[in-house]
């Protein structure tokens, strides 16, 4: 094998969107839950995958940054570089870059994600989505080419996403059948999610395989284990779909995710937290 696919898509613990499911709501500016603005950053490495995997090794970071507020929006950049050395074939680097932003009560997002493959851009996708006061949303693409796109009014956007996730969490509820719209790929479509929430866990903290857990900015949070799958809704099946990958993470009342496990069927990945500090956010008047 000279060459190993290296999947497009990639979603971050804040990259998920709860709605149309009984006990969920689309949330507003007033939510009782409060993020907290942070850069972290994950040391990447492989971690499954076995004889048969594509993947021999793999090294890389992701750096995560959220500013703002609920009242005045949010403002994430992400990136991601990982180097994969296939079992056979050349090393690929890849390098997976968004910054975005989304107002307060949910109502538009603005992206730019690109995706690069040993520096050289291979996808880049750019737009504005809008909720309309009925509910539905609607996509102006300026890149990978203009378009109009409809999308689902079951569909969220991402930081909207992670504060259902956490009011889901809190109000002690398992299991959810969501969609979530990030502007990846081409930005035509969403994605749909099954969101499975572990218990709270309480008692002391396990930072062992990663030290930077410890700061302040987790000290005497609330947490629970998250598992989701990721289906693409274009692809028919006739028996039990099959998702596009998995992620699995520690999430905090705060917004703050830990224990990065991304699961892409022939090989897994895990990001340990390396570095917490604080960003610009403020609490709502």
């Amino acid at each position: 094998m000279s060459f190993v696919a290296v999947p497009r898509r990639f979603r971050f613990a804040p990259i998920l969107a709860l709605a149309a499911v009984a006990g969920f709501a689309a949330p507003t500016a007033a939510a009782p839950i409060t993020f907290v603005g942070h850069r972290a950053v994950y040391e990447m490495r492989l971690v499954g995958g076995g004889d048969r995997s594509p993947i021999a090794a793999a090294t890389g970071r992701l750096v995560y940054e959220l500013s703002g507020s609920a009242c005045e929006g949010w403002t994430s950049r992400f990136r991601m570089v990982t180097r994969l050395d296939p079992a056979e074939g050349v090393s690929r680097l890849t390098d997976l870059r968004t910054t975005s932003f989304e107002d307060g009560a949910g109502k538009t997002f603005d992206f730019v994600n690109e995706n690069w493959v040993d520096r050289v851009e291979m996808l880049v996708s750019k737009g504005r989505a809008t909720r309309a006061a009925d509910g539905r949303v609607r996509v102006r693409l300026e890149r990978p080419h203009e378009k109009d796109v409809a999308l689902p009014t079951a569909a969220l956007f991402p930081t909207a996403h992670m504060r259902a996730v956490v009011e889901a969490a809190e109000a002690g509820r398992s299991l959810a059948d969501v969609d979530l719209y990030d502007g990846f790929d081409d930005g035509e479509k969403p994605y749909h999610t099954t969101v499975v929430i572990g218990r709270e866990l309480t008692g002391p903290d396990d930072t062992a395989d990663e030290p930077a857990a410890v700061s302040d900015l987790l000290k005497g949070h609330r947490r629970w284990p998250v598992d989701i799958s990721f289906f693409d809704p274009q692809k028919s099946t006739d028996g039990e779909a099959t998702p596009e990958y998995q992620l699995s993470f520690l999430v905090y009342d705060n917004g703050i995710s830990r224990k990065m496990r991304f699961d892409y069927g022939s090989f897994v990945l895990r990001g340990d937290l390396s570095s917490l500090d604080s960003m610009p956010s403020a609490a709502c008047p």
